[in-house]
């Protein structure tokens, strides 16, 4: 047995040596990979033009003092409603009653200034008009009267802004709502720089929904529409007005944002800061292309996805605007008759690939 195999060891050199060829490996050949693929859908049969946004009040104020100076007393609760102007804090007015005090001596004692000074101009008058007084000595009487009526005038102004000093040391309601936050107390010292926040007031009868519409469903809003909404995660349901449709297209997000008035609320009050879905309408009747989001992928270059093209991948760039969690559209770089590939995961550009039938 051991002398059989150099034989044929030898047998097998003389015979490649025989026809003057080298011995060679077999060439390595790549194998394609088996991918999913799709053509894009022109409709979707159940895709919903839905929006999330948050309910917020139409009027919120955070209420703070026009001065530095100590809380008095805070006549308001959290939880409390109450009426436009009622009073909600007091600040101490002693201050404030101090200068409007001052104030008011001031003004005494410009009009008598003035007073005195418009029986100068008449005393002056005599005089000149009997030319014992030369007109430059008149001149100044005349001149002394104007300035005394201008510092009347300073004195009165000063006057009033220290009237609406006091009325400023109590803070009323701008408009009818609930307060929802308090933050000081009575005895309290608080500044007006930087500003302090004392109470919070929200109008929670008038209700919007802002809402941050993708780019793609925007030819389904329009202004006065009608539309359903949801809250998550109660389910409650309510109905809003479109009021705003905004103009501009965040570049980052791809959105833009909506305001919608509440209308009608099926059951309890809704709750400002609620997360809200919005339906607009169906993509069942309208035309255009649509991917799955696990078809695409991003780089610094944007959107992309790759097709199926002479049993290679092919990297198309795409213009992209998300519909929902799963399902985006594709507004440009795609034709109908592709195949796309629906899950590239590491797929790279020019590999071979095999295309099953999702």
């Amino acid at each position: 047995m051991n002398r059989i195999v150099p034989v044929l060891a030898a047998a097998a050199l003389a015979g490649c040596s025989s026809h003057g060829e080298k011995a060679r490996l077999p060439e390595s050949t790549q194998a394609a990979r088996a991918v999913r693929v799709a053509k894009p859908a022109t409709r979707l049969e159940t895709g919903l033009a839905r929006a999330t946004g948050t309910v917020r009040a139409k009027e919120e104020a955070t209420l703070s003092a026009k001065g530095t100076g100590q809380i008095r007393r805070v006549r308001a609760s959290v939880g409390e409603r109450v009426r436009a102007g009622a009073p909600l804090v007091e600040m101490d007015p002693v201050n404030a009653s101090i200068g409007l005090e001052n104030a008011r001596a001031a003004e005494r004692l410009a009009a008598a200034n003035l007073a005195a000074a418009e029986r100068e101009v008449a005393r002056s008058q005599q005089l000149f008009d009997a030319q014992s007084l030369p007109e430059a000595g008149f001149d100044r009487v005349k001149t002394a009267r104007d300035i005394a009526a201008a510092q009347l005038d300073q004195a009165r102004a000063a006057l009033r802004g220290a009237q609406q000093g006091v009325t400023d040391t109590t803070l009323v309601a701008p408009f009818d709502g609930v307060i929802t936050a308090k933050y000081r107390n009575a005895g309290d010292t608080v500044t007006l720089m930087p500003v302090t926040p004392i109470l919070t007031l929200t109008d929670v009868d008038h209700l919007e929904v802002r809402l941050a519409v993708p780019e793609a469903i925007e030819s389904f809003v329009e202004p006065g529409q009608v539309v359903a909404g949801v809250l998550t995660p109660s389910g409650e349901r309510f109905s809003a007005r479109v009021r705003v449709k905004g103009s501009v297209v965040d570049p980052a997000t791809r959105t833009l944002e909506v305001l919608a008035d509440v209308v009608k609320v099926d059951g309890p009050p809704l709750r400002p800061g609620s997360l809200a879905n919005v339906d607009f309408g169906s993509f069942a009747d309208r035309d255009g292309l649509f991917v799955p989001t696990t078809a695409l992928k991003n780089d610094a270059g944007g959107s992309y996805l790759f097709v199926v093209a002479g049993g290679k991948a092919e990297r198309r760039a795409v213009s992209i605007a998300p519909i929902n969690p799963g399902t985006a559209a594709v507004t440009g770089g795609l034709d109908k008759g592709a195949d796309v590939i629906l899950d590239p995961g590491s797929l790279a550009a020019g590999e071979a690939v095999v295309p099953l039938a999702n």
